[in-house]
């Protein structure tokens, strides 16, 4: 099958599980999970962008299509071997079955933070993906920065280049906080080893 003909296909996302002790589904497996499929038999997936329009507690069926009277949990624009298409991800009534550790304290410890310039750094080899590293760096130096507000800071948009799960060398991962939005939402580079790779989007809830 093409990945022309997979794009036209309304896929439901497996093996999605609950993280640690949230009761919904995250954006950093929600993210992989859907590209996955997307890149299967080499297809080729870029300048990606993707909007959490709302949290999501069970599963989710990726389409190219929203039915009438439905609205989408997530909005996924991309490249597909060149080809911009976009897709959503709507609730489908499927339980979450299962759950998994996520030890997110393990990526503070090895996380810097310099308040002057808004940033978070890690260069330690960790157990996580890129997508992890970057969500839990972005929330460490937002709580740290806007420690005065109250709420939740909560991913809801990135925009990435390419999209990779790891990387097999040691790398520097940094995110920058580029904008902020009247306190709600802000706005953040990612850069591994000093280039940029895309933009994450917080806001607070």
């Amino acid at each position: 099958m093409s990945g022309t003909d997979r794009v036209l296909l309304s896929i439901p996302l497996s093996r999605l599980k609950f993280k640690g002790d949230r009761n919904y589904l995250h954006g950093t497996d929600i993210l992989p999970a859907a590209l996955k499929e997307l890149m299967a038999e080499q297809t080729r997936v870029t300048d990606i962008d993707i909007v959490f329009h709302a949290l999501s507690k069970v599963g989710l069926t990726m389409t190219s299509s929203v039915p009438p009277g439905t609205e989408p949990n997530v909005q996924l624009s991309c490249n597909v071997d060149d080809a911009r298409r976009k897709f959503f991800l709507i609730e489908d009534g499927r339980p979450i079955v299962e759950r998994y550790g996520y030890p997110e304290e393990e990526i503070v410890a090895k996380t810097n933070i310099q308040l002057e310039t808004a940033t978070a750094t890690s260069s330690d080899v960790l157990r996580f993906t890129n997508i992890e590293r970057w969500v839990a760096m972005v929330k460490v130096l937002h709580q740290a920065m806007y420690s005065g507000l109250n709420g939740k800071w909560l991913f809801v948009r990135g925009k990435f280049d390419r999209y990779q799960d790891t990387y097999d060398t040691v790398v520097q991962h940094q995110v920058v906080i580029k904008g902020n939005f009247d306190n709600r939402l802000t706005r953040s580079d990612l850069l591994i080893d000093g280039h940029k790779l895309g933009e994450i989007f917080f806001a607070l809830t």
